[in-house]
């Protein structure tokens, strides 16, 4: 059985690596293991022959991709390897926990955590207006996470609570 495990974005240098978003909650095959890429139109395969990790991306350089034109052609292909392959990372659940922003502000609890495609979020009802605020689960805003606490830091770009309104 296939898992899907990530989608390439975009190439990354002119000797064929792509960059390749993540998919939330899975372990990334190693090098030397073969994966499916599909398409609305194709399906390919190929084997990994390096992978690095960069944060929620991956770079990969396939066994038959040497050039920014190999890699151009991948480019929005969906990446499946099998289950035996890919493990799953046990849940982060951070329910239940505060959300502040970097100025201290309060902006509620953790109520779900959806994910959209690859896209995970954290759903943030606040107690007091009822109001609901949708954050994304990236790096460059989610910055501390205390499980102790049960609280949350986050540093959103300007405009992001007044977007979920």
């Amino acid at each position: 059985m296939l898992v899907l495990f990530g989608k390439i974005l975009r190439t990354r240098g002119i000797r064929g690596e792509v960059v390749v978003s993540l998919s939330p909650g899975i372990v990334v095959p190693g090098e030397g293991i073969s994966v499916e890429l599909k398409s609305s139109k194709y399906r390919l395969c190929k084997k990994i022959t390096r992978i690095s990790l960069a944060g929620s991306d991956a770079i990969i350089t396939f066994n038959d991709v040497h050039s920014i034109n190999d890699a151009l052609k991948i480019v929005g292909y969906s990446l499946y390897a099998d289950v035996s392959a890919v493990k799953k990372k046990p849940a982060i659940t951070v329910l239940g926990f505060t959300v502040f922003d970097s100025q201290g502000n309060r902006w509620g609890q953790v109520t779900a955590q959806p994910q959209y495609s690859l896209n995970q979020l954290l759903e943030i009802t606040d107690g007091q207006t009822d109001e609901i605020f949708y954050v994304p689960w990236h790096d460059s805003i989610v910055k501390k996470i205390d499980r102790r606490s049960k609280t949350i830091w986050i540093d959103p770009p300007r405009g992001l609570r007044e977007l979920n309104q």
